[in-house]
């Protein structure tokens, strides 16, 4: 079983014979009124699409009761409601709502993740598969279709290598992506080019983030928000922290080299409010380590929990490191949540969408 993505406009089967039907029909009534018109290119069909709906990490499961009831449920709790890594508490990757398919209605069909069950017994179900299309209802939104003859051919579908865990993976990115189109709405474009001049780098930050330190190869921004709760307002921080340091191989991408480097240099550089405090490490949850492919080249991927030694704050951080090759230099992106009150899964999306967003601007040949 392999999962497809497709993008919006694409058909297959007898819907290919009436969408060439209907062009056909519409070049006839064009050529009666004196001319043939072009049918709208890919650019022009997404234009005309309705914004995606729906609360951010929300995705809709399209599945009859006695589908859902019937093994499909536990899967999909095993996979999408499976914990995010590295929270200091239980948060769910994904908020799962099941739909039944009677109630699938225009209200429903633009929202951003969408997960449709086909479940029959015909020629195209036979083998349990699972394709993805991009923008198909809607801009920005991610629809998955689950096609097989029966509940148990769902389950393979969805357990598959190539299945339910790797569209998770996908929701997990287009929901980053989704954070970097809202920050670029509204970028602070002052913030971002003083970190290209000292920094080298390009990156997009929201309007309301501010600069608290830009020196040499280390760079720091913040941005603080105030959320109302329990009839109290609290403080939400995400910050980002910036370091190069000259690149001397493949052992600099090590997981200990990497938590030494950032260990040392928060230290240095990042203090809390009380005197002689300062970002660490918290190590009785063990960072998660990940390589990946980063720009078109090599990057490392860290997760864990941070704290403030001599006061009390932690939570989340994520991190990223890749060779600037103009340079000759290893960038490392750190960002970080501080939001006690608040679950963090979210915020930790925004912020990651923001240390993704950084990239090195070429040096002069």
């Amino acid at each position: 079983m392999r999962i497809r993505v497709e993008t919006a406009g694409e058909a297959t089967g007898f819907n290919k014979l009436l969408a060439g039907g209907l062009v056909v029909f519409c070049a006839w009534i064009f050529a009666g009124c004196g001319g043939v018109s072009e049918p709208p290119s890919k650019a022009e069909r997404l234009a005309l699409l309705p914004g995606k709906v729906g609360p951010s990490g929300e995705v809709v499961m399209v599945v009859s009761p006695e589908v859902w009831n019937r093994g499909v449920a536990s899967v999909v709790d095993s996979i999408f409601g499976a914990p995010v890594r590295v929270l200091p508490q239980y948060e769910p990757r994904f908020d799962v709502l099941r739909l039944d398919p009677d109630e699938f209605d225009r209200f429903w069909k633009p929202h951003r993740n969408l997960v449709v069950f086909d479940i029959a017994d015909r020629i195209d179900t036979q083998e349990p598969k699972l394709t993805v299309y991009r923008n198909r209802y809607a801009k920005g939104q991610v629809y998955a279709e689950v096609k097989a003859k029966d509940a148990a051919g769902a389950v393979e579908a969805l357990v598959s290598a190539e299945g339910g865990v790797m569209l998770a993976d996908m929701l997990e990115a287009a929901e980053a992506q989704r954070y970097q189109d809202l920050m670029n709405l509204d970028r602070n474009r002052n913030l971002e080019e003083k970190v290209k001049e000292r920094q080298g780098l390009t990156c997009v930050l929201p309007r309301d983030a501010r600069l608290v330190s830009n020196v040499g190869g280390f760079c720091w921004v913040e941005r603080s928000l105030t959320r109302m709760k329990g009839g109290r307002n609290h403080d939400v921080q995400m910050g980002v922290v910036v370091h190069r340091s000259p690149y001397s191989g493949p052992e600099d991408f090590s997981m200990e080299v990497l938590l030494s480097r950032r260990d040392s240099l928060l230290r240095e550089r990042v203090s809390g409010h009380a005197e002689g405090s300062y970002m660490t490490t918290e190590y009785r949850l063990t960072p998660r380590y990940e390589e990946i492919s980063f720009r078109g080249g090599f990057a490392a991927t860290l997760r864990g929990l941070w704290r403030m030694e001599g006061d009390f704050m932690g939570g989340p951080w994520t991190s990223i490191a890749w060779v600037d090759t103009h340079r000759g230099q290893l960038v490392t992106v750190d960002g970080y949540v501080y939001a006690p009150y608040f679950g963090k899964r979210e915020y930790l999306r925004e912020v990651e969408a923001m240390v993704r967003s950084f990239a090195p601007v070429p040096t002069p040949e």
